[in-house]
């Protein structure tokens, strides 16, 4: 009759101090792994989404500023840097933005002329310095005004 104090085989338990604690390594190893590649996706979608509202918000401030000018009194460079002030408050370069102007009557000089304000963002990858030309995605928006309309 075999005893109770007898010790476990080697086959049945595992040899005696083999693999103790590894798992918790494999554990902390695979999940460094899988994290940090999650991390750098919320950042890029987190980088998009502020591209959405730079965009959004530079052909906005754009148009308000179209909207405010007298008739003849436009300059480019003015929507130009008011673009780009709003896509700054997002954090990018102002040579991401890229600002064009469409006029009903052409010349945008005509009350009551409907100007269209298209502005183009370049979003790029984050934390990839060294990489300029690397984008995650190109957004656009427009925005529509009536000029001088009582003028």
């Amino acid at each position: 009759m075999p005893s109770s104090t007898a010790e476990p085989r080697p086959g049945v338990c595992g040899p005696p101090g083999g693999d103790e604690g590894s798992a918790v390594v494999e554990f902390v190893a695979l999940g460094t792994l899988l994290l940090v590649p999650v991390i750098y996706f919320v950042l890029a979608v987190a980088q998009v989404q502020a591209g959405a509202f730079a965009v959004v918000a530079s052909a906005q401030q754009a148009s308000q500023v179209l909207a405010r000018a007298e008739p003849g009194q436009l300059s480019e460079s003015g929507l130009t840097a008011a673009a780009q002030l709003a896509a700054a408050d997002q954090g990018f370069a102002p040579d991401r933005l890229a600002v064009r102007l469409e006029c009903s009557d052409g010349t945008c000089a005509t009350p009551g002329a409907v100007a269209t304000v298209h502005g183009t963002l370049e979003v790029p990858l984050p934390l990839v310095p060294g990489f300029t030309d690397l984008e995650v995605a190109v957004l656009t928006s427009s925005a529509t005004v009536v000029l001088g309309r009582y003028g």
